[in-house]
């Protein structure tokens, strides 16, 4: 074989090695294997930044939702959110995106619709 088959043929490998790779990373990804926590009790809901280091989180822990003040030095508990308060607000408006609420409340409804779902 000549230098440009041999070459040819290790194109073709890299290229089908990294395309089984990318493959693999997504599928993993998409079922979940190789996240750092497994966290049972704790979900973070939503994160907005506001600046270097700094942002506020939603964090469902348990059976209560908080907001966070995060930065780079210290977490503080900024209030509990009322998931009774949010649920009504959306109900009276009708759906969740005439009200204008935040992301964070989308995925609280969200999740509160899941939790009355499977209680019933």
């Amino acid at each position: 074989m000549n230098s440009i088959a041999v070459f040819l043929n290790f194109l073709w490998a890299l290229a089908l090695v990294v395309a089984l790779a990318y493959a693999a990373a997504r599928l993993l990804k998409k079922i979940g294997w190789g996240r750092m926590s497994q966290a049972q009790y704790l979900q973070q809901i939503d994160y907005l930044p506001l600046g270097p280091k700094r942002g506020i989180a939603l964090v469902q822990i348990a059976d209560k939702t908080v907001a966070l003040g995060i930065t780079d030095q210290t977490i503080s508990l900024l209030m509990e959110v009322s998931e009774d308060a949010v649920t009504r607000q959306a109900r009276e408006a009708g759906s969740i995106h005439e009200t204008g609420l935040p992301q964070f409340a989308e995925e609280l409804w969200r999740k509160i619709r899941r939790t009355e779902g499977s209680s019933s």
